[in-house]
């Protein structure tokens, strides 16, 4: 049975309505599939969750911007959702950023900035084999582009943020 079948329980509402963060991206999330029926509401409790600061919901109203599901497809705002759940580490959304900077969508082509949010991603993926096999080929096939000099100066970018954190 698909997410959007199940019944939600009111006080889940009721909490969503008060201004509850995760109440609202537990409603957002319950509400993102891939069923029309489902696009506002969705859009409407992934958006007030993304505004919070929620990094799921961030990374959902990304993908609903991304793929127009509901909305007019806006590759600005799809990018600027996946940019602030990134820099939140949101292993999903700094893939993405990657992919965006090493093709030039929204931002101008720029691959040491795509290798730099790749090799986060990677790093965040490590220990769940699930997810480092779907990184892992992006992250190899972006750092094989590198030249050496550019490769030194992401290792040194990478240290400086692990220290950082």
């Amino acid at each position: 049975m698909p997410a959007g079948d199940t019944i939600v329980s009111p006080r889940l509402f009721k909490l969503a309505e008060a201004g509850d963060v995760d109440a609202q991206a537990a409603l957002g999330e319950h509400f993102f599939d891939d069923r029309e029926e489902n696009y506002a509401a969705s859009f409407h409790w992934n958006g007030l969750a993304a505004q919070a600061g929620h990094i799921g919901a961030q990374g959902r109203l990304a993908m609903i911007y991304h793929e127009g599901l509901g909305v007019e497809r806006d590759p600005e705002k799809a990018f600027r959702w996946w940019y602030s759940a990134a820099r939140q580490n949101h292993r999903g959304a700094q893939l993405m950023v990657a992919v965006a900077y090493e093709l030039g969508i929204v931002v101008k082509a720029d691959l040491p900035e795509a290798a730099y949010w790749a090799s986060l991603s990677y790093l965040n993926a490590r220990g769940d084999p699930e997810k480092l096999d779907i990184v892992d080929p992006y992250y190899r096939s972006v750092l094989d582009k590198l030249t050496y000099e550019q490769k030194l100066a992401l290792i040194e970018r990478l240290e400086r943020q692990i220290r950082r954190d």
